[in-house]
């Protein structure tokens, strides 16, 4: 009897693995005003469908796990994201862009590999109660909902209410030409690590996050998140956060921190943003009653060291009507209030190139829509 087929026969005689088909399809319009035209200095109001809607974004995925024994599990997440409006696949048209990973689980905690999040998005997790909408956090930062990681091994481990994580990835974004080098083993790397405590009313978190670039065929430009230059090999762009939460019966609130650092620089089209930021957000959340949900976000982010004094008020607030557990409507409004070279725009659930508030000026949004669990 050859390998061949063995290896079926052994597989056959472990447990049968569980698979879950599950995702998020939601939709919405939204109203914007100031856009500005950077080639033509126009500015223009815009209604139209928008990529990412009420809480998180569309996607549809498979999630499996089975029991191999002695408290010991295997699992695996394939998760792909979608613009709703047009069918088109996000994260750079990949077919598991969101997540595609395969690990062990056991007492322990987890160890994974493959395309992954990072522990940034660990550590905020509970205090981003607004989480990745076309009113989050990404309006100011837009690397908070990306922190994606291919190549990666992870660990994840909760202990009571200790939770702690670390991340290391060689290749950390292949499509955006920081892929894995193999004439050098720092190039394109990328690391990070997360400590919490929850209890049953309050929590808090650290994390601490480092992209490394790479000289490399030019690629390796700041990704997603508003920096004007290439990140060379020998800079870093760091980011870290210190936060929390408590509850309150029907209420929740959360104020988070967050530092970045990015040796490369940061820049609107105006001009030089300098090369750290700092921002601060308060965060709460009510239930009004078994089918009404308010919340909403004070932010500030000020650039320390740019050419201008710059910095960016912004201002949210949403309200969800639940059908079911799995259907809401949500109307959502934000006001984003910019001074000096900042641009940000109120709005992160659109892009494409020319969508932005004029520098050292304000945008306002509006946005109502559907979302569907399965």
């Amino acid at each position: 009897m050859g390998i061949a087929s063995v290896l079926p026969m052994m597989a056959g005689a472990q447990g049968s693995t569980n698979v879950t088909l599950y995702g998020i399809v939601g939709t919405g319009i939204e109203y914007v005003n100031n856009v500005y035209n950077v080639e033509t200095g126009e500015k223009h109001s815009s209604v139209h469908f928008n990529n990412v809607t009420s809480s998180i974004s569309s996607r549809w995925g498979l999630r499996g796990k089975e029991d191999l024994g002695n408290g010991l599990s295997a699992a695996f997440v394939l998760e792909s994201g979608f613009n709703t409006a047009t069918g088109i696949s996000r994260q750079g048209g990949r077919l598991f862009g969101r997540q595609a990973w395969v690990g062990l689980k056991g007492d322990f905690g987890q160890l994974a590999f493959g395309r992954q999040y990072n522990m940034l998005k660990r550590g905020l997790a509970e205090a981003d109660l607004l989480g990745s909408n076309t009113h989050g956090l990404a309006s100011l930062n837009s690397y908070i909902p990306n922190t994606r990681m291919d190549n990666s091994i992870t660990y994840l481990g909760k202990f009571d209410g200790l939770r702690f994580g670390a991340a290391y990835a060689r290749g950390r974004e292949t499509l955006k030409g920081c892929g894995v080098d193999y004439t050098d083993q720092t190039a394109c790397q990328a690391w990070s690590v997360m400590l919490g405590y929850d209890a049953a009313n309050w929590g808090v978190a650290a994390a601490y996050d480092v992209l490394q670039g790479t000289d490399a065929g030019g690629g390796a430009w700041n990704e997603w998140y508003g920096a004007g230059a290439p990140l060379l090999k020998d800079e870093k762009d760091r980011h870290w956060t210190l936060n929390g939460y408590v509850k309150f019966d029907d209420l929740k609130i959360s104020l988070i921190y967050l530092n970045r650092k990015n040796d490369a620089g940061m820049a609107s089209y105006a001009g030089s943003l300098g090369d750290r930021s700092d921002m601060w957000s308060l965060n709460a959340a009510y239930q009004a009653s078994p089918s009404v949900i308010v919340d909403g976000s004070v932010n500030y982010l000020r650039y320390k060291d740019a050419d201008v004094a710059s910095k960016s008020w912004f201002y949210v607030a949403r309200a969800r009507y639940l059908f079911s557990k799995r259907t809401h409507v949500f109307i959502s409004a934000a006001y984003m209030d910019n001074k000096g070279y900042a641009a940000n725009s109120a709005s992160s659930g659109t892009s494409g190139a020319g969508f932005q508030a004029e520098a050292g000026e304000s945008q306002t949004s509006v946005a109502v829509g559907l979302t569907h669990h399965f």
